[in-house]
């Protein structure tokens, strides 16, 4: 595994997305109950970005048309969605949000 620095977690607000670019993957991340989660930023239904989301416990609701994913292992909760997103290892080392792109 390759981990990468992509934010400080002072940078993280609950439940709020933030859009980062790693290795030319852009990548969506949540801090959630008090985990920070890593998925694909854009939706694989049409496209949208998951960072403008609306998280909400374990799972984020794609902005465009209400798809909602589970950000523990990018499933797809309920329709338009049919595929899955994926997911990233994090860590957090110090104060600073790591990420492997893989």
């Amino acid at each position: 595994m390759a981990y990468h620095p992509a934010v400080p977690l002072a940078e993280l607000a609950p439940g709020v997305g933030r859009l980062v670019e790693l290795n030319g993957k852009k990548i969506a991340l949540f801090l959630t109950e008090g985990q920070v989660y890593a998925i694909d930023e854009i939706c694989p239904h049409r496209g949208a970005p998951m960072h403008e989301g609306e998280c909400e416990g374990l799972f984020v609701t794609c902005p465009w048309h209400n798809a909602s994913f589970d950000l523990q292992t990018g499933k797809h909760q309920c329709p338009p969605a049919k595929s899955d997103l994926a997911v990233y290892p994090v860590r957090v080392v110090g104060e600073t949000v790591e990420i492997d792109v893989g």
